[in-house]
């Protein structure tokens, strides 16, 4: 059945957090992504192919069990780049819990008012590549769903457990031990991180972990910088990274 006009401004809507929001589902683009998400149990809506897309990716096509061919020109109007890749699926964005009592058993990620997109899906990859599955977002961070932020994971946003609530709330009931990321604090490399208990919070460049979260840290950590470096901090996926590495490191 081909697309109407009305379809086409519902997956263009996606681009936006409120789209998103009140059809419940998220777009995701490119050979790579959407072979991916056909590995996953999301639910997924529809997949949408150009006839060049099928000509050139005969092998892929017949790995998907039903696809919708739609014009050049129509691919264009939705897609979320600037040379459209010829595919594009919808999938119903999952509703993840994770509760305090998860964190008894499991260390969780933690991101205060992230805003860079770039940035979250930085943190997501990094996360997975580390074995970190569940990462809780305060409400004012970035929505991961998002194009950027999903084109940024590679996949990886398939594999994470991400969920949005209050954090203040979140952490009221944490009973493990609660690690920040300040520019003051403990020596990281000197502090012992469990990889199985806990939360690790990151906030934002700009802000940092804010006032009302920072009563709920336990153990405030600090990534130590060379003597003499003027530099005055580090992108938020950047010490995100270093952070969970060692945590991995040091529990080999």
């Amino acid at each position: 059945m081909a697309i109407t006009k009305n379809d086409i401004k519902e997956l263009q809507s996606l681009r936006q957090a409120k789209g998103r929001r009140e059809l419940g589902i998220f777009a995701v683009e490119g050979n790579k992504l959407v072979e991916e998400l056909l590995k996953t149990k999301f639910r997924i809506n529809n997949i949408l192919v150009t006839e060049q897309w099928v000509e050139k990716n005969a092998s892929s096509a017949k790995k998907i069990a039903d696809y919708e061919v739609i014009t050049t020109k129509q691919m264009e109007q939705i897609t979320n780049f600037v040379t459209a890749p010829g595919i594009f699926a919808t999938a119903a964005i999952p509703p993840f819990r994770i509760t305090p009592k998860d964190t008894d058993d499991e260390l969780i990620l933690m991101l205060d008012g992230i805003n860079d997109p770039g940035n979250i899906g930085t943190i997501v990859r990094t996360a997975d590549w580390f074995g970190i599955k569940k990462i809780v977002i305060s409400e004012d961070t970035t929505d991961p769903w998002q194009p950027k932020v999903i084109q940024s994971t590679m996949g990886s946003i398939f594999r994470t457990q991400i969920a949005k609530t209050n954090i203040v709330d979140f952490l009221k009931d944490v009973k493990a031990p609660v690690f920040g990321a300040l520019m003051h604090g403990k020596n990281l490399y000197q502090t012992q991180i469990k990889d199985n208990q806990g939360v690790i919070i990151i906030g934002s460049e700009s802000h940092g972990i804010r006032e009302n979260v920072m009563p709920y840290v336990s153990c405030p950590i600090t990534i130590p910088k060379s003597e003499g470096s003027e530099t005055e901090s580090l992108n938020a996926s950047m010490a995100a990274g270093i952070i969970i590495a060692e945590v991995f490191r040091r529990n080999l």
